[in-house]
Protein backbone atom coordinates (compact mmCIF):
# COMPACT_ATOMS: atom_id res chain seq x y z
CA UNK A 1 0.00 0.00 0.00
CA UNK A 2 2.34 2.55 -1.25
CA UNK A 3 1.27 6.21 -0.27
CA UNK A 4 2.95 9.19 0.22
CA UNK A 5 4.45 10.51 3.30
CA UNK A 6 2.24 13.46 4.73
CA UNK A 7 4.34 16.50 5.87
CA UNK A 8 2.02 19.21 8.39
CA UNK A 9 3.29 22.06 7.07
CA UNK A 10 1.26 25.05 6.15
CA UNK A 11 0.51 26.33 3.20
CA UNK A 12 2.47 28.44 1.58
CA UNK A 13 -0.20 31.03 1.15
CA UNK A 14 -0.70 31.69 4.91
CA UNK A 15 1.72 32.63 7.02
CA UNK A 16 2.40 30.24 10.01
CA UNK A 17 1.74 31.36 13.66
CA UNK A 18 5.04 31.36 15.52
CA UNK A 19 5.28 28.16 17.70
CA UNK A 20 4.67 30.85 21.25
CA UNK A 21 1.72 32.09 19.85
CA UNK A 22 0.52 28.14 19.25
CA UNK A 23 1.10 27.27 22.47
CA UNK A 24 -0.72 30.12 24.08
CA UNK A 25 -3.52 29.20 21.64
CA UNK A 26 -3.64 26.19 22.65
CA UNK A 27 -3.41 26.80 26.46
CA UNK A 28 -6.61 28.76 25.70
CA UNK A 29 -8.47 26.19 23.92
CA UNK A 30 -7.93 23.72 27.10
CA UNK A 31 -8.83 26.77 29.31
CA UNK A 32 -11.78 27.44 27.97
CA UNK A 33 -12.75 23.36 27.56
CA UNK A 34 -12.36 23.06 31.32
CA UNK A 35 -14.64 26.22 32.09
CA UNK A 36 -17.47 24.81 29.35
CA UNK A 37 -17.61 21.33 31.22
CA UNK A 38 -17.91 22.31 34.98
CA UNK A 39 -21.40 23.98 34.78
CA UNK A 40 -23.93 21.23 35.25
CA UNK A 41 -21.44 18.70 36.41
CA UNK A 42 -23.65 17.71 39.28
CA UNK A 43 -26.85 17.34 37.39
CA UNK A 44 -29.12 14.39 37.52
CA UNK A 45 -27.85 11.41 36.40
CA UNK A 46 -28.93 8.65 34.17
CA UNK A 47 -28.98 5.22 34.17
CA UNK A 48 -26.22 3.99 33.15
CA UNK A 49 -24.25 6.20 35.55
CA UNK A 50 -26.55 5.01 38.68
CA UNK A 51 -25.53 1.45 37.97
CA UNK A 52 -21.90 2.23 37.58
CA UNK A 53 -21.86 4.21 41.04
CA UNK A 54 -24.07 1.61 42.74
CA UNK A 55 -22.46 -1.88 41.64
CA UNK A 56 -18.81 -0.31 41.45
CA UNK A 57 -17.78 2.23 42.19
CA UNK A 58 -18.98 2.34 45.88
CA UNK A 59 -17.04 -1.08 46.25
CA UNK A 60 -13.28 -1.06 47.28
CA UNK A 61 -10.66 -1.10 44.34
CA UNK A 62 -9.87 -4.77 45.06
CA UNK A 63 -13.48 -5.71 43.88
CA UNK A 64 -13.82 -3.25 40.88
CA UNK A 65 -10.67 -4.27 39.39
CA UNK A 66 -11.57 -8.25 39.90
CA UNK A 67 -15.75 -7.74 39.25
CA UNK A 68 -16.44 -7.87 35.40
CA UNK A 69 -19.72 -9.15 35.89
CA UNK A 70 -22.16 -6.53 33.51
CA UNK A 71 -20.87 -4.59 29.75
CA UNK A 72 -22.02 -1.45 31.76
CA UNK A 73 -18.58 -1.88 33.55
CA UNK A 74 -15.76 0.35 32.42
CA UNK A 75 -13.18 -0.52 34.81
CA UNK A 76 -10.33 1.75 34.55
CA UNK A 77 -12.94 4.56 34.93
CA UNK A 78 -14.55 2.90 37.64
CA UNK A 79 -11.03 2.74 39.39
CA UNK A 80 -10.66 6.26 38.93
CA UNK A 81 -14.16 7.43 39.75
CA UNK A 82 -13.63 5.41 42.89
CA UNK A 83 -10.62 7.50 43.78
CA UNK A 84 -12.12 10.88 43.27
CA UNK A 85 -15.31 9.80 44.98
CA UNK A 86 -13.30 8.60 47.62
CA UNK A 87 -11.15 11.69 47.71
CA UNK A 88 -14.36 14.27 47.16
CA UNK A 89 -17.21 12.46 48.90
CA UNK A 90 -20.29 10.67 46.56
CA UNK A 91 -21.61 13.58 44.91
CA UNK A 92 -22.72 13.71 40.92
CA UNK A 93 -19.47 15.65 40.04
CA UNK A 94 -17.27 13.91 42.00
CA UNK A 95 -18.03 10.92 39.98
CA UNK A 96 -18.12 12.70 36.32
CA UNK A 97 -14.41 14.40 37.47
CA UNK A 98 -12.35 11.67 35.66
CA UNK A 99 -14.69 12.43 32.64
CA UNK A 100 -14.02 16.20 32.59
CA UNK A 101 -9.96 15.34 32.76
CA UNK A 102 -10.29 12.91 30.08
CA UNK A 103 -12.14 14.84 28.03
CA UNK A 104 -9.75 17.63 28.21
CA UNK A 105 -6.69 15.64 27.96
CA UNK A 106 -7.98 13.87 24.40
CA UNK A 107 -8.62 17.64 23.48
CA UNK A 108 -4.22 18.08 23.84
CA UNK A 109 -4.02 14.57 22.10
CA UNK A 110 -6.16 15.29 19.12
CA UNK A 111 -3.76 18.32 18.54
CA UNK A 112 -0.35 16.10 19.10
CA UNK A 113 -1.99 13.56 16.28
CA UNK A 114 -3.20 16.66 13.86
CA UNK A 115 -0.25 18.68 14.13
CA UNK A 116 1.38 15.47 12.62
CA UNK A 117 -0.92 15.24 9.56
CA UNK A 118 -2.67 18.99 8.85
CA UNK A 119 -1.14 22.59 9.23
CA UNK A 120 -1.14 24.32 12.54
CA UNK A 121 -4.14 26.06 11.77
CA UNK A 122 -6.32 23.54 10.54
CA UNK A 123 -4.91 21.61 13.95
CA UNK A 124 -5.99 24.54 16.04
CA UNK A 125 -9.15 25.11 14.36
CA UNK A 126 -10.11 21.24 15.38
CA UNK A 127 -8.83 21.60 18.88
CA UNK A 128 -11.56 24.46 19.53
CA UNK A 129 -13.99 22.44 17.51
CA UNK A 130 -13.66 19.56 19.81
CA UNK A 131 -13.75 22.44 22.83
CA UNK A 132 -16.93 23.84 22.32
CA UNK A 133 -18.82 20.91 20.94
CA UNK A 134 -21.87 20.02 22.35
CA UNK A 135 -21.48 16.09 22.37
CA UNK A 136 -17.77 16.47 23.24
CA UNK A 137 -18.90 18.28 26.57
CA UNK A 138 -21.60 16.13 27.13
CA UNK A 139 -19.72 13.30 27.25
CA UNK A 140 -17.19 14.54 29.33
CA UNK A 141 -19.99 15.19 31.90
CA UNK A 142 -20.91 11.27 31.52
CA UNK A 143 -19.45 9.23 34.29
CA UNK A 144 -18.51 6.62 32.04
CA UNK A 145 -15.02 5.76 29.89
CA UNK A 146 -15.78 7.25 26.62
CA UNK A 147 -13.79 10.39 26.96
CA UNK A 148 -11.15 7.95 28.00
CA UNK A 149 -11.68 5.80 24.89
CA UNK A 150 -11.15 8.71 23.01
CA UNK A 151 -7.85 9.68 24.67
CA UNK A 152 -6.09 6.75 24.89
CA UNK A 153 -7.12 5.39 21.11
CA UNK A 154 -5.75 9.29 20.22
CA UNK A 155 -2.52 8.70 22.14
CA UNK A 156 -2.04 5.26 20.60
CA UNK A 157 -2.86 6.03 16.76
CA UNK A 158 -0.13 9.15 17.06
CA UNK A 159 2.60 6.67 18.23
CA UNK A 160 1.16 4.08 15.13
CA UNK A 161 1.11 6.79 12.63
CA UNK A 162 5.39 7.28 14.21
CA UNK A 163 6.19 4.05 13.82
CA UNK A 164 4.59 3.50 10.61
CA UNK A 165 6.46 6.39 9.43
CA UNK A 166 9.74 5.26 10.36
CA UNK A 167 10.61 8.28 12.99
CA UNK A 168 13.02 7.69 15.80
CA UNK A 169 13.62 6.01 19.37
CA UNK A 170 11.16 3.30 17.56
CA UNK A 171 11.20 1.13 20.81
CA UNK A 172 10.15 3.88 22.89
CA UNK A 173 7.18 4.62 20.35
CA UNK A 174 6.41 0.59 20.50
CA UNK A 175 6.05 0.56 24.46
CA UNK A 176 4.29 4.35 24.29
CA UNK A 177 1.50 2.30 22.34
CA UNK A 178 1.12 -1.08 23.85
CA UNK A 179 0.41 0.94 26.99
CA UNK A 180 -2.08 3.78 25.60
CA UNK A 181 -3.87 1.00 23.62
CA UNK A 182 -3.63 -1.62 26.33
CA UNK A 183 -5.42 1.60 28.76
CA UNK A 184 -7.90 2.09 25.57
CA UNK A 185 -8.81 -1.68 25.88
CA UNK A 186 -9.10 -1.72 29.75
CA UNK A 187 -11.72 1.59 29.56
CA UNK A 188 -13.77 -0.20 26.73
CA UNK A 189 -13.57 -3.61 24.68
CA UNK A 190 -14.89 -1.42 21.44
CA UNK A 191 -11.02 -0.30 21.35
CA UNK A 192 -10.35 -3.38 20.06
CA UNK A 193 -11.64 -2.29 16.98
CA UNK A 194 -8.51 0.12 17.05
CA UNK A 195 -6.64 -2.62 17.46
CA UNK A 196 -8.15 -4.88 14.64
CA UNK A 197 -7.84 -1.60 11.77
CA UNK A 198 -4.45 -1.27 12.84
CA UNK A 199 -3.43 -5.09 11.95
CA UNK A 200 -5.22 -4.55 8.73
CA UNK A 201 -3.15 -1.45 7.82
CA UNK A 202 -0.42 -3.11 8.90
CA UNK A 203 -1.20 -6.54 6.87
CA UNK A 204 -1.38 -3.74 3.41
CA UNK A 205 1.74 -2.44 4.46
CA UNK A 206 3.38 -5.66 4.45
CA UNK A 207 2.17 -6.46 0.99
CA UNK A 208 5.04 -3.92 -0.47
CA UNK A 209 8.79 -4.59 0.41
CA UNK A 210 9.43 -0.94 1.44
CA UNK A 211 6.80 -1.35 4.12
CA UNK A 212 7.89 -4.57 5.91
CA UNK A 213 9.91 -2.60 8.08
CA UNK A 214 7.04 -0.55 9.17
CA UNK A 215 5.08 -3.73 9.74
CA UNK A 216 7.64 -5.60 12.21
CA UNK A 217 8.01 -2.34 14.11
CA UNK A 218 4.21 -2.34 13.92
CA UNK A 219 3.87 -5.62 14.69
CA UNK A 220 5.62 -5.83 18.07
CA UNK A 221 3.59 -2.41 19.07
CA UNK A 222 0.36 -4.56 18.78
CA UNK A 223 1.89 -7.46 20.59
CA UNK A 224 3.09 -5.31 23.59
CA UNK A 225 -0.68 -3.69 23.66
CA UNK A 226 -1.97 -7.16 23.61
CA UNK A 227 0.36 -8.45 26.31
CA UNK A 228 -0.82 -5.30 28.46
CA UNK A 229 -4.53 -5.82 28.04
CA UNK A 230 -4.15 -9.22 29.40
CA UNK A 231 -2.04 -8.31 32.49
CA UNK A 232 -4.88 -5.81 33.41
CA UNK A 233 -7.78 -8.00 32.51
CA UNK A 234 -6.15 -11.02 34.39
CA UNK A 235 -8.42 -10.79 37.22
CA UNK A 236 -11.30 -11.10 35.37
CA UNK A 237 -10.34 -13.27 32.27
CA UNK A 238 -12.71 -15.92 33.03
CA UNK A 239 -15.54 -13.67 33.70
CA UNK A 240 -15.46 -11.97 30.40
CA UNK A 241 -16.85 -14.08 27.83
CA UNK A 242 -19.65 -14.94 30.41
CA UNK A 243 -20.57 -11.17 30.25
CA UNK A 244 -20.03 -10.08 26.74
CA UNK A 245 -21.38 -13.25 24.95
CA UNK A 246 -23.84 -14.27 28.01
CA UNK A 247 -27.53 -13.18 28.87
CA UNK A 248 -28.24 -9.55 29.47
CA UNK A 249 -30.38 -8.65 31.92
CA UNK A 250 -31.35 -5.48 30.58
CA UNK A 251 -31.26 -6.83 26.89
CA UNK A 252 -34.56 -6.66 24.90
CA UNK A 253 -35.52 -6.75 21.44
CA UNK A 254 -36.20 -3.14 20.44
CA UNK A 255 -36.14 -0.87 17.68
CA UNK A 256 -32.35 0.12 19.49
CA UNK A 257 -31.05 -3.28 17.07
CA UNK A 258 -31.64 -1.51 13.98
CA UNK A 259 -29.22 -0.08 11.70
CA UNK A 260 -32.13 2.80 10.80
CA UNK A 261 -32.23 3.44 14.25
CA UNK A 262 -28.80 4.36 14.51
CA UNK A 263 -28.77 6.94 11.72
CA UNK A 264 -31.99 8.26 12.82
CA UNK A 265 -30.80 8.80 16.27
CA UNK A 266 -27.38 9.82 15.04
CA UNK A 267 -28.79 12.27 12.55
CA UNK A 268 -31.56 13.64 15.04
CA UNK A 269 -28.65 14.60 17.28
CA UNK A 270 -26.67 16.23 14.86
CA UNK A 271 -29.15 18.34 13.53
CA UNK A 272 -30.15 19.25 17.41
CA UNK A 273 -26.39 19.94 18.04
CA UNK A 274 -25.57 21.68 15.22
CA UNK A 275 -26.04 25.57 14.74
CA UNK A 276 -28.12 25.50 11.53
CA UNK A 277 -29.30 22.17 11.41
CA UNK A 278 -29.95 20.57 9.06
CA UNK A 279 -28.35 22.84 6.82
CA UNK A 280 -25.51 21.99 8.46
CA UNK A 281 -25.72 18.64 8.64
CA UNK A 282 -25.92 18.53 4.49
CA UNK A 283 -22.38 21.32 4.97
CA UNK A 284 -20.47 18.85 7.50
CA UNK A 285 -21.85 15.51 4.81
CA UNK A 286 -20.35 18.18 1.91
CA UNK A 287 -17.27 19.04 3.40
CA UNK A 288 -16.58 15.77 5.50
CA UNK A 289 -16.47 13.66 1.80
CA UNK A 290 -14.19 16.58 0.57
CA UNK A 291 -11.53 15.32 3.82
CA UNK A 292 -11.91 11.84 3.01
CA UNK A 293 -10.90 12.57 -0.75
CA UNK A 294 -8.10 14.44 0.34
CA UNK A 295 -6.78 12.98 3.04
CA UNK A 296 -7.32 9.98 0.78
CA UNK A 297 -5.17 11.29 -2.12
CA UNK A 298 -2.22 12.18 0.59
CA UNK A 299 -2.19 8.96 2.40
CA UNK A 300 -4.22 5.98 2.16
CA UNK A 301 -2.88 4.50 4.92
CA UNK A 302 -4.12 7.50 7.72
CA UNK A 303 -7.42 7.40 6.20
CA UNK A 304 -8.05 4.07 7.15
CA UNK A 305 -6.42 4.72 10.32
CA UNK A 306 -9.04 6.93 10.63
CA UNK A 307 -12.45 4.92 9.30
CA UNK A 308 -11.56 1.32 9.87
CA UNK A 309 -12.52 1.51 13.84
CA UNK A 310 -15.97 2.98 13.50
CA UNK A 311 -17.00 0.64 10.64
CA UNK A 312 -15.06 -2.72 12.21
CA UNK A 313 -17.41 -1.42 15.41
CA UNK A 314 -20.39 -1.34 13.13
CA UNK A 315 -19.89 -4.56 12.09
CA UNK A 316 -19.00 -6.30 15.33
CA UNK A 317 -22.18 -4.86 17.10
CA UNK A 318 -24.34 -5.68 14.29
CA UNK A 319 -22.89 -9.09 13.76
CA UNK A 320 -23.46 -9.54 17.66
CA UNK A 321 -27.16 -8.01 17.86
CA UNK A 322 -26.22 -5.88 20.24
CA UNK A 323 -27.85 -2.13 20.46
CA UNK A 324 -26.73 0.25 17.98
CA UNK A 325 -25.87 3.30 20.34
CA UNK A 326 -24.60 5.88 19.12
CA UNK A 327 -22.08 6.35 22.01
CA UNK A 328 -19.95 3.51 21.02
CA UNK A 329 -18.52 5.62 17.87
CA UNK A 330 -17.98 8.55 19.89
CA UNK A 331 -13.77 7.16 20.41
CA UNK A 332 -13.93 8.16 16.36
CA UNK A 333 -14.97 11.42 17.20
CA UNK A 334 -11.36 12.95 16.81
CA UNK A 335 -11.34 11.12 13.56
CA UNK A 336 -14.49 12.90 12.37
CA UNK A 337 -13.33 16.38 13.48
CA UNK A 338 -9.79 16.22 11.68
CA UNK A 339 -11.32 14.59 8.44
CA UNK A 340 -14.58 17.51 9.06
CA UNK A 341 -11.52 20.27 9.25
CA UNK A 342 -9.83 19.05 6.43
CA UNK A 343 -12.48 19.05 4.12
CA UNK A 344 -13.36 22.46 4.82
CA UNK A 345 -10.17 23.77 4.27
CA UNK A 346 -9.71 21.90 0.83
CA UNK A 347 -13.28 23.26 -0.18
CA UNK A 348 -12.22 26.95 0.19
CA UNK A 349 -8.71 26.34 -1.11
CA UNK A 350 -10.70 24.97 -3.86
CA UNK A 351 -13.43 27.97 -4.21
CA UNK A 352 -10.90 30.58 -3.44
CA UNK A 353 -7.24 29.42 -4.51
CA UNK A 354 -5.69 32.79 -3.16
CA UNK A 355 -7.80 33.19 0.09
CA UNK A 356 -8.75 29.81 0.72
CA UNK A 357 -7.17 29.37 3.92
CA UNK A 358 -8.39 32.87 5.09
CA UNK A 359 -11.73 32.18 4.23
CA UNK A 360 -11.66 28.96 5.96
CA UNK A 361 -10.24 30.26 8.73
CA UNK A 362 -13.02 32.67 9.48
CA UNK A 363 -15.72 30.14 8.11
CA UNK A 364 -14.35 28.09 11.14
CA UNK A 365 -14.38 30.72 13.64
CA UNK A 366 -18.00 31.61 13.06
CA UNK A 367 -19.16 28.05 12.97
CA UNK A 368 -17.36 26.95 16.36
CA UNK A 369 -18.34 29.91 17.72
CA UNK A 370 -22.21 29.29 16.71
CA UNK A 371 -21.62 25.74 18.40
CA UNK A 372 -20.42 27.42 21.66
CA UNK A 373 -24.14 28.81 22.16
CA UNK A 374 -25.45 25.13 22.33
CA UNK A 375 -22.98 23.54 24.64
CA UNK A 376 -25.45 25.13 27.52
CA UNK A 377 -28.39 22.11 26.33
CA UNK A 378 -25.41 19.74 27.47
CA UNK A 379 -25.12 21.18 30.98
CA UNK A 380 -29.11 19.70 31.91
CA UNK A 381 -30.15 16.66 33.81
CA UNK A 382 -29.13 13.55 32.03
CA UNK A 383 -32.24 11.69 33.29
CA UNK A 384 -34.20 14.01 35.78
CA UNK A 385 -35.24 10.43 38.23
CA UNK A 386 -35.22 13.23 41.40
CA UNK A 387 -37.71 15.47 39.63
CA UNK A 388 -39.76 13.19 38.77
CA UNK A 389 -39.72 11.70 42.45
CA UNK A 390 -40.65 14.90 43.98
CA UNK A 391 -43.40 15.80 41.77
CA UNK A 392 -44.92 12.40 42.67
CA UNK A 393 -44.48 13.11 46.38
CA UNK A 394 -46.41 16.91 46.40
CA UNK A 395 -48.66 15.05 44.14
CA UNK A 396 -49.65 11.96 45.47
CA UNK A 397 -52.42 11.37 48.50
CA UNK A 398 -51.25 8.88 51.27
CA UNK A 399 -54.19 5.92 49.32
CA UNK A 400 -52.06 6.14 45.86
CA UNK A 401 -49.90 3.71 45.00
CA UNK A 402 -46.73 4.74 43.04
CA UNK A 403 -45.21 2.26 41.40
CA UNK A 404 -41.82 1.93 38.81
CA UNK A 405 -41.79 -0.10 35.54
CA UNK A 406 -38.75 -1.88 34.04
CA UNK A 407 -35.49 0.87 34.01
CA UNK A 408 -37.02 2.92 36.55
CA UNK A 409 -36.84 0.59 39.41
CA UNK A 410 -33.25 0.31 39.94
CA UNK A 411 -32.40 3.90 39.89
CA UNK A 412 -35.15 4.56 42.44
CA UNK A 413 -34.68 1.30 44.09
CA UNK A 414 -31.24 1.33 44.64
CA UNK A 415 -30.16 5.25 44.15
CA UNK A 416 -32.79 7.04 45.75
CA UNK A 417 -33.93 4.06 48.17
CA UNK A 418 -37.78 4.61 47.21
CA UNK A 419 -39.50 1.31 48.71
CA UNK A 420 -41.89 1.68 45.58
CA UNK A 421 -43.28 -1.65 43.97
CA UNK A 422 -42.07 -2.13 40.88
CA UNK A 423 -44.74 -4.04 37.90
CA UNK A 424 -43.15 -6.49 36.24
CA UNK A 425 -46.78 -7.55 33.95
CA UNK A 426 -49.88 -6.07 33.18
CA UNK A 427 -51.38 -8.58 35.81
CA UNK A 428 -49.32 -6.85 38.27
CA UNK A 429 -50.06 -3.33 37.16
CA UNK A 430 -53.48 -4.89 37.28
CA UNK A 431 -53.52 -5.83 40.68
CA UNK A 432 -52.04 -2.22 42.02
CA UNK A 433 -55.09 -0.22 40.89
CA UNK A 434 -57.70 -2.87 42.04
CA UNK A 435 -56.11 -1.49 45.63
CA UNK A 436 -56.01 1.87 45.67
CA UNK A 437 -58.01 4.80 44.22
CA UNK A 438 -54.99 5.98 41.75
CA UNK A 439 -51.91 4.62 40.70
CA UNK A 440 -48.88 6.46 39.46
CA UNK A 441 -46.15 5.22 37.61
CA UNK A 442 -43.21 6.05 36.59
CA UNK A 443 -41.08 5.24 33.27
CA UNK A 444 -38.62 6.31 30.90
CA UNK A 445 -37.20 4.98 27.40
CA UNK A 446 -40.64 4.49 26.12
CA UNK A 447 -38.77 2.02 22.72
CA UNK A 448 -37.92 -0.22 25.33
CA UNK A 449 -40.73 -0.32 27.39
CA UNK A 450 -43.03 -0.65 24.52
CA UNK A 451 -40.81 -3.82 23.30
CA UNK A 452 -40.32 -5.30 26.99
CA UNK A 453 -43.87 -4.85 28.54
CA UNK A 454 -46.31 -4.21 25.50
CA UNK A 455 -49.23 -4.80 27.91
CA UNK A 456 -48.45 -2.24 30.07
CA UNK A 457 -47.48 -0.11 27.68
CA UNK A 458 -50.93 -0.31 25.96
CA UNK A 459 -52.76 -0.07 29.66
CA UNK A 460 -50.78 3.45 30.09
CA UNK A 461 -52.91 4.32 26.66
CA UNK A 462 -56.22 3.52 27.44
CA UNK A 463 -56.49 4.21 31.46
CA UNK A 464 -53.63 6.67 32.29
CA UNK A 465 -52.82 10.25 31.63
CA UNK A 466 -49.20 12.14 31.53
CA UNK A 467 -48.72 13.94 34.82
CA UNK A 468 -45.87 15.64 34.02
CA UNK A 469 -42.81 14.81 31.91
CA UNK A 470 -39.34 15.78 33.56
CA UNK A 471 -36.62 15.69 29.75
CA UNK A 472 -33.12 15.03 29.87
CA UNK A 473 -29.97 15.26 27.56
CA UNK A 474 -30.17 11.47 26.74
CA UNK A 475 -31.82 10.61 24.12
CA UNK A 476 -35.53 8.87 24.80
CA UNK A 477 -34.09 9.16 28.73
CA UNK A 478 -37.40 11.76 29.93
CA UNK A 479 -38.28 10.26 32.93
CA UNK A 480 -42.68 10.32 32.58
CA UNK A 481 -44.92 10.44 35.42
CA UNK A 482 -48.95 8.76 34.50
CA UNK A 483 -51.24 8.80 36.77
CA UNK A 484 -54.13 6.43 36.63
CA UNK A 485 -58.18 7.74 35.19
CA UNK A 486 -60.87 8.20 38.11
CA UNK A 487 -64.41 7.13 37.17
CA UNK A 488 -65.11 10.32 37.36
CA UNK A 489 -62.68 11.16 34.32
CA UNK A 490 -59.21 12.42 34.18
CA UNK A 491 -57.18 13.66 37.03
Amino acid sequence: MPSPRIDAVPSSRAAAPSERAVGWLLVACLALAIALRLPGLGAGLWFDEIQTLVDYVRQPIGQIVTTFDSQNQHLLYSVLARLSVASLGETAAALRLPSVILGVLSILAFFRLARRVVPVDEALVGAFALALSYHHVWFSQNARGYTGLLLFSLLATVEFWELLRGEDNNRGRALRYGVWMALAMYTHLTAGAVVAAHLLVLAGVAMTPAGRGAARRGGAAVVLAGLFAAILYAPVLGQIARTMFGPNPFAADSEWESPLWLIAETVRGLVGSLPGGWLALAVVVLVGGSGLVSFWRRDRRLTLLMILPGIITAAVVLATGHNLWPRFFFFSAGFAVLIAVRGGFAVAERLLPRGGRLLAQVGAAAAIAASGFLVPRAWGPKQDFGGAAAHVERARSADDAVVTVDLTDYPYRRYFGRRWPTVTSLDSLETVERQHPRTWLLYTFPIRLAAVQPGIWERLAQAYDTSAVFPGTVGGGAVVVMVSRTRDGPT
